[in-house]
């Protein structure tokens, strides 16, 4: 057999024989790697809580039924919330268009400014307009409530979710970044037609949902604006 090394200099080396190619295949037979074989039929069992006590066990079982609980109890709150926002904004608007017929809300949305006032946005309203109607809803105790709960109760269910990456959340933490038909909008695209939630057709039973459901596609609908915070 030739062999050209580094050098490019040709060595000969003699091709083993067919008994030395048999005795080497023999060899590396026998100094392949076997797998170990318990001795025994025993079972072997694995030991998950090496170190932690039973009581250390059931502190944190606890702590984990705490806070799930906790955060239904903050998203059944939200949900209350958002429908109250929702009927209470509307019955404004309805009023308001009563009034004065001229008036057109079709883009009329709803936002708490950083000290939590009530406000309003439109891109068809004067700037004159937009406060006179700003200053009437001021006076609407109940959807200033209702749309307070749902901001400070959206915060809760992300710190109760993940504590340590919301940390710095507080109760008013979302105004101003939160509009409610842009909110509403979004939460309803969460149903796709053809997927997961596609049975529920309209928004009242959108939001009639299992408060799982409603609070997982709520906070979808919020990711853009959450993330932010996160």
């Amino acid at each position: 057999m030739m062999e050209i090394n580094r050098k490019n200099i040709v060595n000969s080396q003699q091709a083993p024989t067919r008994g030395a190619q048999s005795s080497l295949k023999q060899q590396l037979k026998e100094s392949q790697l076997q797998p170990e074989v318990p001795l025994t039929s025993e079972k072997v069992t694995l030991q998950t809580h090496v170190g932690v006590s039973k009581e250390d066990i059931k502190t944190a079982e606890d702590e984990a039924k705490r806070v799930t609980l906790a955060y239904v109890d903050a998203i059944e709150k939200v949900q209350k919330a958002l429908k109250t926002s929702l009927s209470e904004f509307e019955r404004f608007k309805t009023v308001q268009t009563d009034k004065n017929p001229n008036l057109d809300l079709r883009d009329l949305d709803l936002y708490q400014d950083k000290k939590g006032n009530l406000k309003l946005s439109s891109g068809k309203l004067s700037a004159a307009q937009v406060n006179n109607l700003e200053t009437v809803l001021s006076g609407n105790k109940k959807l200033k409530d209702a749309f307070t709960q749902l901001h400070s109760g959206i915060v809760e269910g992300l710190k109760l979710r993940n504590s340590y990456q919301y940390a710095d959340l507080n109760a008013s933490s979302l105004n101003g970044s939160i509009r409610l038909n842009e909110l509403t909008e979004q939460y309803g695209k969460q149903f796709h037609p053809e997927g997961f939630g596609q049975e529920y057709k309209t928004l009242s039973e959108r939001l009639d949902v299992d408060v799982g459901l409603f609070g997982h596609f709520l906070s979808e609908a919020m990711n853009p604006t959450i993330r932010t915070f996160a």
